[in-house]
């Protein structure tokens, strides 16, 4: 099945423009929470898989989500992801989160005016301004292809998928691998 990616720029973020983009994942600030999102689109049937995992400052494996959807664009999938990392984080009573994303043009967007992003997202753009306002403190964070491979795994899962899958405090098999590459000691200590 070939997935289609939006282009990657070798920037980290909207607000923090660096010559070279990390090359792994970094844990969050004690008390903040990192949701990883993304989105993996079938341009061939307007299928989706959105990936989203959640882990803290010590870099322990909180939640992971596999979420089959459909989309009319590879961008409308990445704005789903977003809205589906607050959403998963909010519901586990997160207050402050950074949402990385490895979708340049959703991160440039949520950082500045919504109005000024393409207009046949902006129903779901303006769904993640809700959800932030759950949020004791929300960032919105750039993430390199490469540092989001978590996030991309359990995107491309959620390709197969019938329904939406959720682990919690332990990660699936199969994401193990990455998880230890990020730095998570796996299996994860519960």
């Amino acid at each position: 099945m070939e997935a289609v990616k939006l282009s990657r720029s070798p920037h980290n973020t909207a607000n923090e423009r660096t010559s070279t983009s990390p090359i792994c994942w970094n844990p969050p600030n004690v008390g903040i929470i990192k949701v990883n999102v993304d989105a993996s689109w079938n341009h061939n049937n307007c299928r989706a898989g959105i990936g989203v995992i959640l882990r803290d400052s010590c870099c322990n494996f909180i939640a992971a989500k596999a979420i089959p959807s459909t989309a009319s664009s590879a961008l409308e999938a990445e704005a789903q992801a977003v809205l589906h990392g607050c959403e998963l984080a909010h519901a586990l009573a997160c207050t402050s989160v950074i949402i990385e994303s490895d979708s340049r043009g959703i991160i440039q967007c949520l950082n500045g005016d919504i109005a000024r992003g393409a207009w046949a997202i902006y129903p779901i753009m303006n769904l993640i301004r809700e959800q932030q306002t759950l949020f004791h403190s929300c960032r919105w964070s750039w993430i390199s292809r490469v540092a989001n491979e978590a996030a991309d795994l359990v995107a491309s899962l959620a390709m197969a998928r019938m329904s939406n899958e959720v682990w919690v405090h332990r990660p699936l098999s199969s994401l193990t691998h990455v998880l230890n590459k990020d730095g998570l000691p796996c299996p994860p200590h519960v």
